[in-house]
């Protein structure tokens, strides 16, 4: 799963709040709220913000599995 999936499938499937996941990117909650609504811009986003979020459903999903 490229980098770009697993961000878009973290707001998509709302794995966590999005001001969690706000807080923890330190992306601003109303951008991240834009990716959830519309995940097609995530595709033009910063590479730093797509790269952040995929970090952020690799933790959540390492958590799931121990």
């Amino acid at each position: 799963m490229t980098d770009l999936e697993k961000a878009q499938k973290l707001l998509a499937a709302k794995l966590m709040p999005l001001n969690v996941v706000s807080q923890k990117s330190k992306i601003s909650y109303d951008t991240i709220r834009q990716y959830a609504s519309h995940p097609e811009r995530l595709e033009k986003a910063s590479w730093k913000k797509v790269y952040t979020l995929a970090l952020i459903y690799d933790d959540l999903v390492s958590k799931l599995i121990k």
